[in-house]
């Protein structure tokens, strides 16, 4: 008996001896730390499918309540065309959320996160958004209150756009899958917004080239590359999410049952501009055709351009001033007799609606003499020549300040400027 317990503590002596090197030396040679992170980065592409798994289900209670509420206060044929439609470009947001799951990592960082975070839980649901944007392509544009329905999703999409980097930010869950998250969902945005805008006959057809400016860049790219010719890299530019963020602006306003042509036909140009420009330098730059000048001495950094630059926002700020000043006597003068009342009661309406409008676009012109949030009191002007354009013609003094609004909104307001808060918002992302 007592020997029979020597053997079986011997034996289990052995055993422990065993396991302690062979755990010893996998340690040593970083078999087991390997074998460890697989584990844990299995547990969390599990956990990030489950995830995607839940979303999948949010995503089609959405389209179901989406289609309910347009069968109710629509048509169940237009209901059912959206609901189509919306589906397949929702399939095509999950598809590109589930091939980016592996890449939930923090920059610089190849830990595999478990949750996907508030930022990338705000660009999925942006993505969806736009799905139920598209759900209302090559339809009419519905009447009533449903009417807001496109606007209302994309401004709501726009929010998300700003708020999904903020939020990353913030919580320090800034990951590689939010990034080509963001990329896709912004193109596609701009993409479904135009299309709707061309097609409500909002702005005019040629539009069409901002929504493919995107797709067209990167597919001159690949060109290239599959020819063999070089491919340079963009330098960095606060320019290209300024004017996209302008552009997206843009649209939104557009897809709001307020605005008509040819106003909004005016703004297009405008706005459209400045943008296709930008993508047209950035391809010079790409293709080389720019390169040395880009990268060894810009034309921008020559002292006559950079003093140019730096002065022409203050320039037209004086010269705005001067034609709203214009302007609010004009309307003041003129808006009673262009709605073409009778009443004394319609007389004194019309009087006190002239009277808040001249007021405002008084107080823009202060502002943006004064150089005071001259970017946000830009669009506050484009938004009251908008709203003049209802019951008023388009002049020539109204596609002037049309013009200079913009010119404002993308260039700001330069010196002698007394406070630029929108500066911050366009020089540094939301939460650094």
């Amino acid at each position: 008996m007592t020997s029979y317990c020597q053997i079986v503590v011997r034996t289990s002596i052995n055993l422990i001896r065993t396991i302690f090197r062979t755990f010893t030396q996998e340690l040593a040679e970083g078999n087991l730390t390997d074998k460890m992170t697989a584990l844990a980065r299995q547990s969390s592409l599990q956990s990030l499918r489950l995830r995607w798994k839940i979303t999948a289900l949010g995503s089609v209670l959405f389209l179901g309540a989406g289609y309910g509420v347009l069968a109710f206060a629509w048509q169940a044929g237009y209901a059912t065309r959206w609901l189509i439609q919306a589906s397949c470009v929702m399939i095509y947001v999950l598809w590109v959320l589930r091939r980016s799951l592996e890449y939930n990592v923090r920059t610089h960082e190849s830990t595999l996160l478990a949750e996907f975070g508030a930022g990338n839980t705000a660009t999925i649901l942006r993505g969806g958004l736009i799905a139920a944007l598209a759900g209302f392509l090559f339809l009419p544009w519905p009447q009533g209150s449903l009417a807001w329905a496109p606007g209302v999703l994309f401004t709501a999409a726009v929010i998300s756009d700003f708020m999904d980097g903020y939020l990353a930010r913030v919580t320090k869950h800034a990951t590689r899958m939010g990034e080509i998250l963001d990329m896709s969902f912004d193109g596609l945005g701009v993409f479904v917004a135009a299309l709707l805008a061309v097609q409500y006959g909002q702005v005019p057809a040629w539009y069409l080239v901002v929504a493919l400016a995107r797709y067209l860049f990167l597919g001159g790219i690949l060109l290239r590359r599959r020819r063999g010719l070089p491919v340079y890299e963009l330098p960095p530019s606060i320019r290209r999410r300024a004017f996209a963020g302008v552009q997206m602006g843009f649209l939104f306003f557009i897809l709001w049952p307020i605005f008509s042509p040819p106003s909004t036909y005016v703004a297009a140009v405008v706005f459209a501009a400045p943008f296709l420009i930008g993508f047209l330098i950035d391809w010079l730059i790409t293709s080389g055709h720019l390169k040395g000048r880009v990268s060894n001495q810009p034309l921008v950094e020559k002292s006559w351009v950079k003093t140019a630059l730096n002065w022409l926002p203050a320039g037209l700020r004086s010269i705005t001033a001067a034609l709203i000043t214009g302007q609010v006597f004009t309307w003041l003068r003129e808006s009673p007799s262009m709605v073409g009342i009778g009443a004394k009661s319609e007389i004194s309406s019309a009087v006190t609606v002239a009277l808040v409008i001249g007021l405002a676009q008084a107080a823009v012109m202060v502002f943006l003499f004064l150089g005071a949030g001259g970017r946000i009191t830009a669009i506050i002007g484009l938004f009251l020549l908008g709203i003049q354009q209802m019951s008023a013609g388009l002049t020539a003094l109204h596609i002037s300040l049309i013009i200079l609004y913009t010119a404002i909104l993308y260039l700001g307001t330069g010196p002698l400027s007394i406070w630029k808060p929108e500066d911050r918002w366009i020089y540094r992302r939301a939460g650094e």
